[in-house]
């Protein structure tokens, strides 16, 4: 697959909801690891229908940090914040970044050094920080069930990547939750994209609890994936137009 002229540039979408004690820090981290890089970047913020002050906290790093903007909508899920966030970028190349999550050196440089190796660079979690037994269980299972029902196989599918950005705004994409993840791998494998796997260290949740140690979100993300399966076996899953 080829996405022409291609270069270097670098686009990380940030989808937030309620994060305004988290928001900083995080969009902070970032501009500073990116802007030492050398890397042409943006960051985009969106404002996922919070109820707090996160949006003041967002147009506040808009104001201080060159390369950030900031969109606001009502909530429509990571996926459909992610969307959003894709029809403002200019890069070639993309991102999804958690808002609890700083970015250091350590987590964030492994994509930038090879951001040229393949069209999609898979993050690979060498440890899962914070994670209880459950988390571990299905953090197995699911990329064994991802390899099983949609031929990717890969070691992590659920951690942060770095996208073709027209490669993937032509996908027709069904999911809003985690879902998501393995569906755009799927897409963009069908497209022809190249994978390269990137070890990666997993940052410390800077608060809160994450969605995926709730047991409703990941029987949600299962039925998602064998929802996903049975509609390509099907013939009724279309990634393309």
């Amino acid at each position: 697959m080829k996405d022409s002229p291609r270069g270097w540039g670098l686009a990380v979408v940030v989808p937030a909801f309620n994060e305004e004690q988290l928001l900083a820090g995080c969009i902070e981290s970032l501009h500073q690891v990116l802007g030492g890089s050398g890397v042409d970047f943006e960051i985009v913020v969106v404002n996922n229908g919070s109820t707090d002050g996160t949006s003041v906290v967002a147009a506040s790093l808009a104001d201080r940090l060159s390369r950030v903007q900031v969109l606001s909508h009502e909530q429509r899920g990571i996926g459909g914040a992610f969307r959003s966030g894709m029809d403002r970028i200019s890069k070639r190349k993309v991102m999804l970044w958690p808002a609890d999550m700083v970015a250091t050196r350590e987590n964030l440089i492994p994509y930038l050094r090879r951001l040229e190796e393949a069209d999609v660079l898979v993050g690979v979690r060498q440890r899962r920080v914070g994670y209880n037994p459950l988390m571990r269980f299905n953090a197995w299972l699911y990329p064994w069930l991802v390899r099983l029902i949609l031929g990717l196989r890969l070691r992590d599918v659920n951690w942060i990547c770095v996208y073709p950005t027209e490669a993937l705004r032509r996908l027709k994409l069904r999911h809003t939750g985690i879902p998501m993840l393995v569906e755009m791998l799927a897409g963009l494998k069908e497209q022809g994209a190249t994978f390269a796997e990137v070890d990666v260290q997993m940052q410390e949740r800077l608060g809160g609890r994450p969605s995926a140690s709730r047991l409703r979100v990941m029987i949600a993300t299962l039925r998602g994936l064998l929802e996903l399966g049975i509609r390509r076996v099907t013939g009724r899953q279309r990634f393309l137009d």
